[in-house]
């Protein structure tokens, strides 16, 4: 895929997540238990906030995530304990990987730092 494609591939995703969210609010925080279509794991990318690696959990604005149906937000999600969370501090940009455990919650069981 080009950078173009990528490019025109990121603005008509912004608009989608800005129509989105003018339709539904902020969802800083959201339980995302409810909100998923079919898939049991997903990637996205996003912008780390806090790192909490004492209960293995971050705070992160992911970009939308379309085979989850979510949109753009903030939020805090739970890592597994194959996460080296010493690698990460507020501000890293990371690519990560999510999977639905048996409580139907998601949580992060792979997270690597966006290389530009």
């Amino acid at each position: 895929m080009s950078i173009k494609s990528i490019t025109l591939l990121m603005i008509g995703l912004l608009f989608q997540a800005a129509a989105f969210a003018a339709n539904h609010g902020d969802h800083a925080m959201h339980d995302h238990s409810m909100m998923s279509g079919d898939a049991n794991q997903a990637m996205g990318m996003g912008v780390l906030h806090q790192v909490d690696a004492e209960k293995k959990m971050v705070n992160l604005t992911h970009e939308p995530i379309p085979s989850l149906k979510w949109p753009e937000m903030t939020m805090d999600l739970p890592v597994t304990k194959r996460v080296d969370l010493s690698r990460f501090k507020a501000g890293d940009q990371v690519h990560f990987t999510l999977k639905k455990g048996r409580d139907n919650h998601f949580r992060i069981i792979s997270m690597e730092p966006h290389q530009n």
